[in-house]
């Protein structure tokens, strides 16, 4: 959370004040954690919040269960059954039976038994979900809250393989319920930016101007400086000023590439039995953050080789600097570009910007590179 203390306030700002926002940005960026903080401070002020990753379902069904879930766990005791529930492994007859339950039942409708009975909502997904969606409205207006609903990785809705049906279909029921809900603020984060603003800027889209887009700021040098020399000087390390500044440009400002090194500098000093990070250190906590992420860095390689024929060629090219085109067909260099954007391995910064997300992925690149 280095340098994220601004964005993390003018998001809260703007949910407490009811407004949509849509925060997008590749993944490892901090888009999640900058947007757990604010819907955090809402909690704290006596808002509802319902948090769902759409990373993580993959259906329909789904996606109902893990937000009428997330909805009614703002009850104290209905989040006590569901955990008693989930613990036991096993569907419980009793939790229906339960004087909370039977209560919000009568409240909120007999829809939220999905929750309580495995497969039921893939007996009609589509009404199970409509009923979800309108369900912190709902909760917020019987127990007068006001409430923010934040939807992660959300451009899983547009995504090619459409796992809860048409996007466009969707999206149009997400607007109509949404529109109707009072007391609900909306967050939606993406980390394939292109399909956020797909959904969301296009006029004939339902989301269009649903929510404004709020762009996180990029943390810049002396941010990151005074933020590791804080946390180095936690552990009573020494920093000289050269290694603070090689450990940002290595990390390329990108929180997670960036925090890694130095987490793996620190690992190093230990290992060495001194409390002094120098350049030395850093060169070894760089190599220690590359052999951390190898694996994964073998399996993207893999996923790039499988995306387009020309896909590793486009990427070693533009790991290294260098024009993508010259003696390759126009047309496949610019499909290649698209499937290695739509993987989140590379972003545009602009007209024939292209740049890796991952810093550390653009350094293994240039090493296999022939």
């Amino acid at each position: 959370m280095i340098g994220r203390e601004t964005d993390v306030r003018e998001i809260t700002t703007a949910l407490e004040a009811g407004s949509n926002l849509v925060v997008a940005g590749p993944r490892r960026t901090g888009k999640t954690s900058v947007c757990d903080a604010a819907v955090g401070r809402v909690v704290k002020r006596g808002f509802y919040v319902v948090s769902v990753d759409l990373f993580r379902i993959a259906t329909t069904a789904q996606f109902a269960e893990a937000l009428v879930a997330a909805t009614i766990s703002n009850r104290s005791a209905l989040r006590r059954v569901i955990h008693q529930t989930r613990r036991a492994g096993r569907v419980v007859a009793d939790a229906l039976h339960t004087s909370a339950v039977i209560k919000s039942k009568a409240q909120l409708g007999e829809e939220l038994e999905i929750v309580f009975t495995p497969g039921l909502a893939g007996r009609d997904p589509d009404r199970y979900l409509d009923y979800a969606l309108a369900l912190p409205g709902r909760i917020a207006e019987a127990d007068r809250k006001e409430a923010v609903v934040f939807f992660d990785e959300f451009q899983e809705i547009g995504g090619s393989h459409q796992p809860y049906g048409d996007p466009d279909r969707l999206t149009k029921r997400m607007r109509a319920i949404f529109q109707r809900t009072t007391g609900v603020s909306y967050l939606f984060a993406g980390s394939l930016e292109h399909l956020m603003r797909d959904l969301f800027t296009p006029s004939d889209r339902a989301l269009h101007q649903f929510g404004g887009f709020h762009d996180l700021r990029p943390i810049d040098t002396q941010a990151w400086v005074e933020g590791l020399g804080e946390r180095f000087a936690a552990d009573d390390c020494e920093v000289e000023s050269a290694a603070l500044e090689r450990i940002v440009e290595y990390g390329e400002g990108q929180p997670r590439s960036t925090m890694l090194i130095a987490q793996k500098s620190h690992l190093s000093s230990i290992e060495l039995d001194t409390h002094l990070i120098d350049l030395s250190i850093v060169e070894q906590g760089l190599l220690a953050a590359m052999a951390a992420d190898r694996i994964a860095h073998e399996q993207i390689v893999e996923r790039i080789r499988q995306a387009h024929r020309l896909g590793l060629l486009v990427a070693e090219r533009i790991a290294r600097g260098q024009p993508v085109y010259p003696g390759l067909p126009r047309g496949a260099v610019r499909r290649a570009l698209e499937a290695l954007r739509d993987a989140g391995i590379i972003d545009s910064a602009g007209r024939a910007d292209w740049r890796f997300s991952n810093p550390l992925l653009r350094k293994y690149l240039q090493v296999i590179a022939p």
